[in-house]
């Protein structure tokens, strides 16, 4: 199996999100967008391998280009998939008894792109380039630090 790019089918499973998705043109056309993207991040002998040779299921590399994929895919299109055009969207239950669903906020979808980046490229993290290094680094959260007061 060829890692990149990972067929709309397997994607949506492997992010479990409904099949009917899958007929939404918006995979097709982030998929360029997304391949450049891990191009970006990746050292170019790795990239290379994920797009061109075939690989058992069970290789790390396949493994992580496959997911990697699919959280950028995710990333890319998350904020357009919240848009309640269709009557559907990136719902979050709210209420005592979860029975009303709301689209997620801006601040919300941020949050969710940052998370999702940041999984893609721990999982990418043994292939990535210095550019993809650094931005791995800007996404872990940070420890909080000790700020020591005195009262003069």
């Amino acid at each position: 199996m060829i890692p990149i790019p990972v067929e709309i089918d397997a994607m949506l499973s492997i992010l479990n999100l409904p099949k009917e998705m899958g007929d939404n043109g918006i995979f097709k056309e982030h998929r360029t967008l997304v391949l450049e993207t891990v191009r970006s991040v990746v050292l170019p002998e790795h990239y290379i391998r994920a797009i061109q040779e075939d690989m058992p299921e069970e290789d790390p590399l396949l493994i992580s280009f496959r997911f990697g994929f699919c959280f950028l895919m995710l990333h890319s299109t998350c904020e357009f998939l919240n848009l309640k055009t269709l009557g559907e969207g990136i719902v979050k239950t709210v209420g005592l008894d979860q029975s009303a669903t709301e689209l997620l906020t801006g601040s919300e979808i941020d949050a969710l792109k940052a998370n999702l980046e940041l999984r893609a490229l721990t999982g990418l993290r043994d292939y990535l380039n210095q550019q993809g290094q650094d931005r791995l680094n800007d996404l872990k959260p940070r420890p909080p630090r000790v700020i020591r007061v005195g009262v003069i």
